[in-house]
């Protein structure tokens, strides 16, 4: 008689992807798209993606997946390439992405293709009230669309060709950012030099006004109270 050995992590990851949030979406009702519509993607020789649509999570998330629908105009046997960025603190990705996923060969544009689901295997933590940016490349020579959504989300940015990030009040590609809630996330590092991730910036040690003014105060209380510590004992 032999028993079988039932996979338990195999069942286990499936549902635990189940209970992820919505961070972001701008699906229609029961994931609707356009499938006549979207906005040209091409390949660019200095930015890591040509177009790029920005999101910001409300709490600090653990990204799961990140759904989405893209053709080609001329269907292949190439695919697009898919990234998550942070902010370059100046309203545009920046750097290399937190994960990146390769998708394999798109639909052809215009007929109704099923969406693209890419899950995340680094799950980088995604904090609250940071913009970040899911941007989408199509490999060199071809084109390909990220079809557009119906829901009337606007809004994007695109390069030229050459790395410049230009934006774009146009309806955005369909996309969904899927992931699950972190309340054991870190709080923000205060040390000084260390790189605070929503700003990208370093942290100053300078005090506040308010702190040199406090500090002043007890400084000078303390040179009273040992000028006077001091005369009391020559007495």
């Amino acid at each position: 008689m032999s028993l079988r050995i039932i996979p338990i992590l195999a069942v286990l990851i499936p549902a635990a992807a189940l209970h992820a949030d919505v961070i972001y979406t701008n699906f229609g009702t029961g994931t609707a798209y356009s499938s006549g519509a979207g906005v040209i993607v091409t390949s660019d020789n200095s930015a890591w993606s040509s177009v790029a649509i920005a999101f910001t999570p409300s709490a600090n998330y653990d990204l799961t997946s990140i759904e989405l629908v893209a053709t080609d105009i001329i269907p292949d046997y190439l695919g697009a390439t898919l990234g998550i960025f942070a902010d370059n603190g100046s309203g545009q990705p920046g750097g290399a992405p937190l994960e990146s996923f390769a998708l394999g060969p798109l639909g052809q544009f215009g007929d109704a293709v099923p969406l693209l689901t890419v899950e995340s295997l680094l799950q980088p933590l995604l904090w609250a009230n940071t913009q970040y940016w899911i941007g989408l490349n199509a490999p060199i020579g071809d084109l390909i669309v990220w079809n557009q959504n119906v829901t009337s989300s606007l809004g994007f940015s695109q390069t030229d060709g050459s790395g410049n990030w230009s934006t774009s009040n146009a309806d955005q590609g369909a996309v969904e950012v899927d992931g699950t809630l972190d309340p054991n996330a870190p709080t923000p590092p205060t040390q000084e030099g260390t790189v605070l991730p929503q700003t990208g910036q370093p942290i100053s040690s300078i005090p506040e006004p308010q702190s040199w003014w406090l500090m002043a105060a007890g400084l000078a209380a303390v040179a009273i109270y040992a000028q006077r510590a001091r005369f009391a004992n020559q007495k």
